[in-house]
Protein backbone atom coordinates (compact mmCIF):
# COMPACT_ATOMS: atom_id res chain seq x y z
CA UNK A 1 0.00 0.00 0.00
CA UNK A 2 2.75 2.69 1.04
CA UNK A 3 4.57 1.66 -2.30
CA UNK A 4 1.01 2.63 -4.40
CA UNK A 5 0.83 6.03 -2.03
CA UNK A 6 4.39 7.19 -2.71
CA UNK A 7 3.57 6.74 -6.52
CA UNK A 8 0.57 8.55 -6.12
CA UNK A 9 2.32 11.25 -3.93
CA UNK A 10 5.09 11.56 -7.19
CA UNK A 11 2.50 12.06 -9.34
CA UNK A 12 0.58 14.57 -7.84
CA UNK A 13 3.78 16.51 -7.17
CA UNK A 14 3.67 16.36 -11.15
CA UNK A 15 0.27 17.46 -11.75
CA UNK A 16 -1.84 18.44 -9.14
CA UNK A 17 -0.76 20.13 -5.66
CA UNK A 18 -4.27 20.56 -4.82
CA UNK A 19 -4.73 17.02 -4.23
CA UNK A 20 -1.65 16.41 -3.73
CA UNK A 21 -1.99 18.59 -0.42
CA UNK A 22 -4.91 16.55 0.35
CA UNK A 23 -3.41 13.13 0.30
CA UNK A 24 -0.39 14.59 2.00
CA UNK A 25 -2.57 15.38 5.28
CA UNK A 26 -4.43 12.41 4.56
CA UNK A 27 -1.62 9.69 5.16
CA UNK A 28 -1.85 6.60 3.18
CA UNK A 29 -5.55 4.79 3.25
CA UNK A 30 -6.51 0.96 3.29
CA UNK A 31 -9.34 -0.12 1.32
CA UNK A 32 -11.67 -2.51 3.31
CA UNK A 33 -11.52 -6.13 3.49
CA UNK A 34 -12.26 -7.55 0.21
CA UNK A 35 -16.23 -9.20 -0.24
CA UNK A 36 -17.15 -11.53 -1.88
CA UNK A 37 -18.82 -10.64 -5.79
CA UNK A 38 -22.32 -11.39 -4.94
CA UNK A 39 -22.20 -10.46 -1.66
CA UNK A 40 -20.34 -6.91 -2.15
CA UNK A 41 -23.18 -6.21 -4.70
CA UNK A 42 -26.38 -7.10 -2.31
CA UNK A 43 -24.48 -4.61 0.28
CA UNK A 44 -24.20 -1.93 -2.73
CA UNK A 45 -27.37 -2.07 -3.45
CA UNK A 46 -28.89 -1.96 -0.02
CA UNK A 47 -26.62 1.14 0.37
CA UNK A 48 -28.19 3.09 -2.50
CA UNK A 49 -29.16 6.42 -1.23
CA UNK A 50 -28.71 5.79 2.40
CA UNK A 51 -26.40 7.25 4.71
CA UNK A 52 -23.17 5.23 5.75
CA UNK A 53 -25.24 4.20 9.10
CA UNK A 54 -28.66 3.23 8.06
CA UNK A 55 -26.64 1.68 5.18
CA UNK A 56 -24.33 -0.57 7.85
CA UNK A 57 -27.35 -1.28 10.21
CA UNK A 58 -29.61 -2.67 7.22
CA UNK A 59 -26.92 -4.42 5.98
CA UNK A 60 -26.06 -6.21 9.09
CA UNK A 61 -30.04 -7.23 9.66
CA UNK A 62 -29.62 -8.51 6.17
CA UNK A 63 -26.80 -10.71 6.82
CA UNK A 64 -28.15 -11.84 10.33
CA UNK A 65 -31.30 -12.67 8.15
CA UNK A 66 -29.31 -14.91 5.87
CA UNK A 67 -27.40 -16.65 8.15
CA UNK A 68 -29.86 -18.21 9.59
CA UNK A 69 -30.79 -19.65 6.32
CA UNK A 70 -28.07 -20.63 3.87
CA UNK A 71 -26.08 -17.59 3.54
CA UNK A 72 -26.43 -14.60 1.34
CA UNK A 73 -26.81 -16.03 -1.88
CA UNK A 74 -28.96 -16.28 -4.74
CA UNK A 75 -30.89 -18.92 -3.93
CA UNK A 76 -31.58 -17.32 -0.30
CA UNK A 77 -32.85 -14.05 -1.88
CA UNK A 78 -34.84 -16.27 -4.94
CA UNK A 79 -36.41 -17.71 -2.08
CA UNK A 80 -37.17 -14.92 -0.14
CA UNK A 81 -40.33 -13.81 0.98
CA UNK A 82 -40.82 -10.31 0.28
CA UNK A 83 -42.06 -9.23 3.31
CA UNK A 84 -38.97 -10.18 5.59
CA UNK A 85 -37.00 -8.50 3.42
CA UNK A 86 -39.31 -5.00 4.36
CA UNK A 87 -39.35 -6.24 7.61
CA UNK A 88 -35.47 -5.76 7.61
CA UNK A 89 -35.47 -2.37 6.32
CA UNK A 90 -35.61 -3.08 2.54
CA UNK A 91 -37.67 -1.20 0.21
CA UNK A 92 -40.12 -3.06 -2.26
CA UNK A 93 -37.72 -1.83 -4.96
CA UNK A 94 -34.32 -2.82 -3.94
CA UNK A 95 -35.59 -5.92 -2.92
CA UNK A 96 -36.36 -6.20 -6.72
CA UNK A 97 -33.43 -5.28 -7.17
CA UNK A 98 -31.96 -7.93 -5.48
CA UNK A 99 -34.25 -10.82 -6.77
CA UNK A 100 -32.80 -9.38 -10.48
CA UNK A 101 -29.24 -9.46 -9.29
CA UNK A 102 -30.22 -13.30 -7.68
CA UNK A 103 -31.63 -14.21 -10.65
CA UNK A 104 -28.64 -12.43 -13.13
CA UNK A 105 -26.26 -14.89 -11.16
CA UNK A 106 -28.44 -17.66 -11.35
CA UNK A 107 -28.98 -17.73 -15.14
CA UNK A 108 -25.64 -16.06 -16.32
CA UNK A 109 -23.25 -17.62 -13.31
CA UNK A 110 -20.31 -18.32 -16.19
CA UNK A 111 -20.30 -14.73 -16.88
CA UNK A 112 -20.54 -13.72 -13.27
CA UNK A 113 -17.96 -15.41 -11.87
CA UNK A 114 -15.63 -13.61 -15.32
CA UNK A 115 -16.25 -10.57 -13.80
CA UNK A 116 -12.35 -10.50 -12.61
CA UNK A 117 -11.64 -11.06 -16.24
CA UNK A 118 -13.40 -8.13 -17.66
CA UNK A 119 -12.01 -4.83 -18.70
CA UNK A 120 -13.92 -1.77 -16.56
CA UNK A 121 -16.41 -0.85 -18.82
CA UNK A 122 -16.67 -4.68 -19.41
CA UNK A 123 -17.83 -5.01 -16.04
CA UNK A 124 -19.58 -1.83 -16.11
CA UNK A 125 -21.78 -3.13 -19.29
CA UNK A 126 -22.08 -6.29 -17.52
CA UNK A 127 -24.08 -4.76 -14.01
CA UNK A 128 -25.66 -2.24 -15.38
CA UNK A 129 -27.82 -4.99 -17.89
CA UNK A 130 -29.06 -5.95 -14.29
CA UNK A 131 -32.01 -3.85 -13.02
CA UNK A 132 -31.36 -1.85 -9.95
CA UNK A 133 -27.30 -2.04 -10.85
CA UNK A 134 -26.56 1.64 -12.32
CA UNK A 135 -22.60 3.09 -12.94
CA UNK A 136 -22.28 4.33 -9.30
CA UNK A 137 -23.03 0.70 -7.92
CA UNK A 138 -20.72 -0.52 -10.98
CA UNK A 139 -18.11 2.00 -10.29
CA UNK A 140 -18.16 1.28 -6.06
CA UNK A 141 -17.70 -2.67 -7.06
CA UNK A 142 -14.80 -1.55 -9.09
CA UNK A 143 -12.92 0.12 -6.71
CA UNK A 144 -13.59 -1.82 -3.90
CA UNK A 145 -14.21 -5.09 -4.36
CA UNK A 146 -12.21 -5.78 -7.83
CA UNK A 147 -9.95 -3.42 -6.73
CA UNK A 148 -9.28 -1.83 -10.21
CA UNK A 149 -6.47 1.27 -9.20
CA UNK A 150 -8.21 3.65 -12.12
CA UNK A 151 -11.53 4.43 -11.74
CA UNK A 152 -13.26 7.41 -11.14
CA UNK A 153 -17.09 8.09 -9.79
CA UNK A 154 -18.13 11.46 -11.14
CA UNK A 155 -21.63 10.25 -9.89
CA UNK A 156 -21.17 10.47 -6.01
CA UNK A 157 -22.55 12.39 -4.21
CA UNK A 158 -19.35 12.98 -1.64
CA UNK A 159 -16.78 12.95 -4.44
CA UNK A 160 -18.54 15.78 -6.11
CA UNK A 161 -19.19 17.83 -3.08
CA UNK A 162 -14.88 17.12 -2.16
CA UNK A 163 -14.37 18.40 -5.80
CA UNK A 164 -16.50 21.19 -5.51
CA UNK A 165 -14.76 22.43 -2.23
CA UNK A 166 -11.71 21.92 -3.21
CA UNK A 167 -11.75 23.09 -6.97
CA UNK A 168 -14.20 25.78 -7.28
CA UNK A 169 -16.66 23.61 -9.41
CA UNK A 170 -20.33 24.09 -8.54
CA UNK A 171 -23.23 20.93 -7.68
CA UNK A 172 -24.67 21.68 -11.18
CA UNK A 173 -21.09 21.36 -13.00
CA UNK A 174 -21.18 18.15 -15.50
CA UNK A 175 -19.87 15.35 -15.45
CA UNK A 176 -17.54 16.67 -18.11
CA UNK A 177 -16.01 18.93 -16.09
CA UNK A 178 -15.43 16.78 -12.94
CA UNK A 179 -14.02 14.38 -15.08
CA UNK A 180 -11.47 17.08 -16.46
CA UNK A 181 -10.58 18.06 -13.17
CA UNK A 182 -9.97 13.71 -12.24
CA UNK A 183 -8.06 13.53 -15.67
CA UNK A 184 -4.12 14.50 -14.20
CA UNK A 185 -5.21 11.87 -11.55
CA UNK A 186 -5.00 9.24 -14.19
CA UNK A 187 -3.59 6.22 -13.71
CA UNK A 188 -4.44 6.74 -9.80
CA UNK A 189 -8.38 7.74 -10.08
CA UNK A 190 -9.20 5.06 -7.15
CA UNK A 191 -6.84 6.40 -5.00
CA UNK A 192 -7.98 9.98 -5.37
CA UNK A 193 -11.70 8.70 -5.03
CA UNK A 194 -10.97 7.45 -1.45
CA UNK A 195 -8.54 10.36 -0.82
CA UNK A 196 -11.58 12.80 -1.61
CA UNK A 197 -13.98 10.26 0.51
CA UNK A 198 -11.54 10.91 3.54
CA UNK A 199 -11.15 14.65 3.41
CA UNK A 200 -14.89 14.87 3.88
CA UNK A 201 -14.56 13.28 7.00
CA UNK A 202 -13.67 16.14 9.40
Amino acid sequence: MNDAHNAFIAHLEQHDPILLNVVTQNGPIALPEQQPHFEALCRAIISQQLSTKAAATIVRRVFDWANDREGLNPSTLLNADPTSLRALGISGQKAAYLHALAEAWTSNPKSMKALDELSDAEVIKTLTDIKGIGEWTAHMFLIFTLRRPDVFAPGDLAIKKAMVRLYGLSMASSIREFDAVAEPWRPYRSLACLHLWRSLDG
